[in-house]
């Protein structure tokens, strides 16, 4: 199943969720996918592009520049996933078309990861959608729909056609995945989600303000993770600027994320609260999530 558009904001403060955050991956996959040299690639993008009149990119399709979704996200399942731990739910997150844009790359994830677990994709959100994503799988934990679920994000550095009006492109091919599990492994409680927020609609002068407003209520050793919509002049003032971690920035739709789980996999940050805000420029979307450590199983 493949979700298209933003899902309706709202402004959440909530019981922990039954989901503990207990293990992330990123990574970086060089080079280019022997997809884009397919040359069947050139006639399925004219054939999409043409009707809107969008130009192709010659430049990218005579250099065979783009990578595959499935490579990327294979890789990600591979690191966080063990057969004897099935997934039961796998969110797959994308702002950027693949470079083989007519698979249906969650489903063939499905088959591809230990459980073979029920899998969506969620598209057209920009920054926002691996918020929207998380959404969908704390409403599956809360009716014991899943036990274990697994979000990746993922982006590709290559358009086959010119954008008809600016847009954030990514440096590099990059994923970044993030495990979730209701009854983690002994010794690793995780970090349990306390908080979801998203406000739409923000203008570039708003954001700071509203930034500020969110944390006000943050506690005082809380980590504050800045994704790439998000600079060091919207930084409210406070506690929580002395320890704030910024994303990579040319990774708009997986540095956020990346940073989540360096930080997760901090043990100078064990006993803290995390906090991962990012904002997409193109709607004005302002994304916050908080976790704090879980209390280990009796």
């Amino acid at each position: 199943m493949r979700v298209r558009g933003p899902l309706p904001a709202t402004t959440l403060s909530r019981a922990a969720s039954p989901l503990r955050l207990t293990a992330a991956h990123a990574l970086d996959l060089p080079g280019h996918s022997p997809l884009a040299a397919d040359p069947d690639l050139r006639t399925f993008t004219a054939d999409l592009s043409r009707p809107y009149g969008v130009q192709l990119d010659e430049d990218a399709l005579a250099g065979a520049r783009g990578q595959s979704y499935a490579a990327l996200a294979e890789r990600a399942i591979d690191a966080l996933t063990d057969p004897a731990r099935p997934v039961d739910l796998l969110l797959l997150v994308y702002a950027t078309p693949d470079v083989r844009p007519g698979q249906a790359v969650a489903l063939h994830l499905a088959g591809a990861c230990p459980g073979a677990p029920l899998s969506f994709a969620l598209c057209d959100e920009g920054a926002g959608a691996a918020f929207s994503a998380l959404r969908i799988a704390d409403a599956y934990a809360r009716t014991a729909g899943a036990r274990r679920a697994l979000l990746i994000a993922v982006e590709q550095a290559d358009l086959h056609h010119r954008p008809h009006r600016p847009a954030r492109l990514p440096d590099r091919h990059s994923a970044a995945a993030l495990l979730w599990e209701a009854e983690p492994e002994t010794g690793t409680p995780g970090r349990a989600l306390r908080e979801l927020h998203s406000t739409p609609d923000l203008t570039d002068r708003q954001v700071g303000g509203a930034l500020k407003e969110l944390c006000a209520e943050l506690p005082a050793d809380t980590v504050l993770l800045l994704g790439p919509g998000l600079v060091a002049a919207t930084l409210p003032p406070g506690p929580q600027a002395r320890t704030a971690r910024t994303a990579r920035p040319g990774n708009p739709y997986t540095g956020g994320w990346a940073a989540l789980g360096a930080a997760l996999a901090d043990p100078g940050l064990a006993d803290r609260p995390l906090v991962l805000a990012d904002h997409e420029p193109e709607t004005g979307r302002l994304d916050l999530a908080h976790w704090a450590p879980a209390e280990p199983a009796p």
